[in-house]
Formats: structure tokens, C-alpha cells, sequence
């Protein structure tokens, strides 16, 4: 049986076809992209699927990724173990910037069903790998507004942690109610409305079947960036 996809060879530069990405985070099939290594590349094509490598989880962020992949527990209809990662938007340049620094990896572009990704946003995502509230923004707050605002509320979450004897400690070793509390600020970041026209949003999945895969570009090593 012929190999579902093929995968081309192309400089980090080239890996992209001109124009508009195309991204549309309300599409009910979503244009994503993921950089792979070369055996996972390899395990898709030879068993038609890729599902998560624990083992390449960083171990620094593995409370953030563990709350990721429970969050996908109860809101997708998929189930697995881990996430694949992908871009669902991104800027061109920046884009190509992770292919430059992917080279020997095969970028993936993809199309999968809406029922069976999880978007969220790319910026507000560190507050969950960084254990920090999420503070949303406010309509026609100012940028100055919002700082202030911002930092009362992380003082004040701060001098809660400080009083509970938490303040030094992993989000896992907090009261149940701080750990309760600074969760649900989390789930913001999966709001529509807070994703913006233009910001970075990224997609996890249970799984990617190689016929999700619509092109495969495998980065140079050596040439033209």
C-alpha cells in the first residue's frame, strides 16, 4: 500500500506556499501546523496514526501539560494519553523562525475535525506553565490600566500563598482552594472571545491520522534559511 502522504524536502523559508496561511479558528475543519521529528513522521506513515510520546514531555512543565490533558478529558470526545501540539494561528514569520530552528524535522500541515481539537490561547498559556493567575483583559482598558490591575491581583494571590505557607511551593502543594482558584482563571485561555484577530493560538489533539496530514515538508539542514 502507497504511502498516504509523501514528504518533500524544502529550506525553513520554502516550507510554506506564498500568501495568507488561511488560518480559521471557527472553521468546523481546522488548519493546523505541527513540526515533527523524523520517526514520528515515520510512525504516522507506518501505522496511519501518531498519538503523544510521553517520554519527550518536559518534566519541568509536566503540572501544566497534566492540567492540559484534563482539560481535554472533559471537553473533547477524543481520549488518550498526552497531546500533540499543534499551531491552529501563527504568524508567517514566526512560523518559519520554528522551522529554521527544526531543521531535519518535517513540518506538517494538517486539517482536522473542529470535534476533535482543543484551541487555546498561545500568550495566555504561560500563566498556567508559570502557576500565575490569569488576569483577562477588560474592554478599553489601557495598556497602563491593565498593569496595574494586573499586579494587584497577583500581589494579593501572592500574600495568599505567603499566609497559607505555600509561597515557595509547586501549585500541586497548595491548599485546595488556592489550587481551585487559580484554575478556573486558567480556563480563560479556551474562550473564543479572548483569542483576538490577531493572536497566536495553539491546538492539542489525542491523536493526528495521516489522513489529516494535507503536505509534509521535511526542513534542510543546510542551505538557504
Amino acid at each position: 500500500m502507497p504511502p498516504l502522504f509523501s514528504v518533500r524536502n524544502a529550506a525553513p523559508a520554502d516550507a510554506l506556499p506564498a500568501g495568507r496561511i488561511g488560518y480559521d479558528p471557527s472553521a468546523d475543519r481546522l488548519l493546523l501546523h505541527t513540526i515533527q521529528t523524523e520517526d514520528a513522521v515515520e510512525e504516522l506513515l507506518s501505522t496511519g496514526q501518531l498519538r503523544p510520546n510521553a517520554s519527550l514531555t518536559d518534566p519541568w512543565f509536566a503540572d501544566a501539560y497534566k492540567w492540559m490533558q484534563a482539560q481535554m478529558a472533559t471537553r473533547l470526545t477524543t481520549s488518550g494519553e498526552g497531546a500533540l501540539w499543534f499551531w491552529a494561528r501563527i504568524r508567517r514569520r514566526d512560523l518559519v523562525d520554528c522551522c529554521r530552528a527544526a531543521r531535519g524535522e518535517v513540518l506538517l500541515t494538517c486539517r482536522l475535525p473542529r470535534e476533535r481539537v482543543l484551541l487555546s490561547h498561545f500568550g495566555d498559556w504561560h500563566a498556567v506553565l508559570n502557576e500565575n493567575p490569569h488576569v483577562p483583559d477588560l474592554p478599553g482598558e489601557s495598556e497602563n490600566e491593565y498593569d496595574v490591575r494586573f499586579d494587584a491581583i497577583f500581589d494579593a494571590f501572592e500574600d495568599r500563598k505567603k499566609a497559607a505557607g505555600v509561597g515557595g511551593a509547586s501549585a500541586r502543594d497548595w491548599p485546595q482552594d488556592l489550587r481551585t482558584e487559580i484554575e478556573q482563571t486558567w480556563e480563560h485561555i479556551f474562550q473564543p472571545l479572548a483569542f483576538g484577530r490577531s493572536s497566536a493560538l495553539q491546538a492539542t489533539a489525542h491523536v493526528l491520522y495521516a489522513d489529516d496530514v494535507v503536505e509534509a515538508v521535511r526542513l534542510e539542514r543546510r542551505g538557504p534559511s
